[in-house]
């Protein structure tokens, strides 16, 4: 079997499945919800699809807490 693995991750809000790379990963730093760029900073990762799901993240995250 001949090709490259593809990560997938799912959009926090609505919950469709895509490439990580297609996705905007977001970051608790502090208390602060914080766009992780190049997706590489330590901690607990949270992805969403679109703008309108990134500005439903900050709420569903506060609901968890």
């Amino acid at each position: 079997m001949t090709g490259t693995h593809v990560p997938l991750r799912r959009c926090r809000i609505c919950r469709v499945q895509r490439p990580k790379s297609n996705l905007t990963r977001w970051t608790v730093r502090e208390d602060v919800l914080t766009l992780d760029d190049l997706q590489v900073t330590p901690g607990r990762g949270y992805y969403s699809c679109s703008e309108k799901c990134a500005q439903i993240l900050p709420r569903s995250l506060k609901s968890k807490r």
